[in-house]
């Protein structure tokens, strides 16, 4: 009969679960108090927008938009910018002008300075010197 080959102390604790009781429990540990903190961090940000809105009178769902839009990259953010202003007007959502509805005149306002930026770029604030060595 064949003998049963003996495990050592770390081979066994692997097969069994592959952790020791106290490092699950230092994990867990850790992993909680990382999502402890995350939750007051989140709870913070939010009561920093609740007091800016309220402030500031933003519109909630505009301020959610934008905060997510800073977050995501240059080219990512022009898309759905593009998509967001294409969708809207497919949709009707510049049709129905009311005597307090001025979106299409602040549009109007980011063109007009966009195109300003391209006819006329700001001028760099660097040092003379190197500015002149660039231009």
């Amino acid at each position: 009969m064949a003998k049963r080959a003996k495990m050592d102390a770390a081979s066994s604790q692997e097969a069994k679960g592959g952790v020791k009781a106290d490092d699950l429990k230092r994990v867990v540990g850790e992993i909680l108090r990382h999502k402890e903190a995350a939750s007051e961090s989140n709870g913070l940000a939010g009561q920093h927008a609740k007091n800016s809105i309220e402030r500031y009178n933003l519109d909630r769902k505009a301020l959610s938009i934008i905060t997510g839009l800073k977050k995501s990259d240059e080219s990512k953010r022009q898309a759905t910018l593009r998509c967001l202003i294409e969708y809207s007007g497919k949709m009707g959502f510049f049709d129905q002008q009311d005597a307090f509805s001025d979106v299409i005149e602040v549009m109007r306002d980011i063109v007009t300075k966009a195109d300003k930026r391209e006819t006329d770029p700001p001028k760099s604030k660097g040092d003379d010197v190197v500015s002149s060595m660039i231009n």
